[in-house]
């Protein structure tokens, strides 16, 4: 690097990795140090022990806003405590973590990822947790959380038996959490939580879930609980508890009717359904579909499908 004048990389803002590296702190962080300006960090099927190095490779890094992980190898920590780069993920603002395989949760400090706003989370194998309370309640700027395909994730929370405080997650206004098939809850425990922005909840193929939080529990302004990201509101009265209980049972669940809304969010939207219907929505309990706005769209159901739609009551 030391051949190529000093601000020769200063305007690159983003940095992608694809593979092709085997010992990531050594060959990849010392390279940074001419990236003045970088914003963005993309690792794509990277193999390297830890995401951030230890003593020797700090150099004159700048802290970055977004941090993508795809595919990486043998990553174990996205943060450590001994690491002399906590700087770089201090003004973190996204964090995507995709078929991470030995990741068992994110492994943040009580202070790492304070400006975080989007955490998205999917496909990871081993990840049976995403944060400790302690993490959670520090992470004072998130408003997105997304978690899927994660399959043996049992809590999004982890239960820490010597945490006793209120935990507040102050700017939190959509949760998603989709294809979690050994979900039992948000959180096993009996904390006391406060989501004061809370305005949707979005709970999609989570088939142990029974409820979201064992103990106390606040969302003053949540307007949405849907169980597909593209599915109409829940319309059941209650608290979130309530509701969850409502999603997962048969009285109450997959079983009754559900509402379909489609509207000039997406106007060039040409079929609704690519694949078997049946596969997609569990259309045949559709009750209720409203279309406003869809210029494009060529049709709505196909015959056989409309044959299946046996609870289907209105049309608009």
């Amino acid at each position: 690097m030391d051949q190529f004048p000093p601000d020769l990389f200063s305007r690159i803002k983003v940095f992608k990795v694809d593979g092709g590296f085997h010992s990531g702190s050594s060959y990849i962080f010392p390279l940074f140090r001419r990236f003045y300006n970088l914003e963005s960090l993309k690792f794509s099927n990277f193999d390297f022990k830890h995401v951030v190095p230890c003593k020797g490779d700090v150099g004159t890094l700048s802290p970055i806003k977004n941090l993508e992980l795809r595919s990486p190898k043998n990553l174990k920590h996205v943060w450590r405590k001994d690491s002399e780069l906590g700087h770089i993920l201090s003004n973190l603002q996204t964090l995507t973590i995709s078929s991470c395989d030995d990741l068992k949760n994110i492994g943040a400090s009580s202070l790492s990822f304070q400006n975080l706003t989007t955490l998205d989370v999917s496909d990871c194998k081993m990840m049976t947790n995403l944060v400790t309370p302690l993490v959670v309640e520090n992470l004072v700027q998130l408003t997105t959380m997304r978690v899927s395909g994660c399959t043996e994730m049992t809590e999004i929370v982890t239960n820490e038996g010597d945490y006793h405080q209120p935990i507040v997650v102050r700017k939190l206004k959509s949760l998603e959490i989709n294809n979690l098939q050994r979900l039992t809850s948000f959180c096993p425990g009996s904390y006391t939580f406060n989501f004061p922005c809370l305005e949707e909840v979005v709970a999609e193929t989570c088939p142990r879930l029974k409820i979201f939080s064992e103990g106390v529990l606040s969302t003053p302004q949540l307007q949405r609980v849907k169980r597909g990201r593209y599915y109409g509101k829940v319309c059941w009265k209650g608290d979130l508890n309530t509701i969850i209980q409502q999603l997962y049972t048969k009285k109450g669940g997959f079983n009754s009717p559900f509402d379909l809304n489609i509207s000039d969010t997406f106007p060039k939207l040409i079929e609704i359904w690519k694949r078997n219907p049946q596969e997609i929505l569990e259309s045949k309990n559709l009750g209720r579909i409203e279309i406003y706005k869809c210029s494009s769209l060529s049709y709505i159901f196909t015959p056989s499908m409309l044959l299946s739609l046996k609870q289907l009551e209105r049309i608009e």
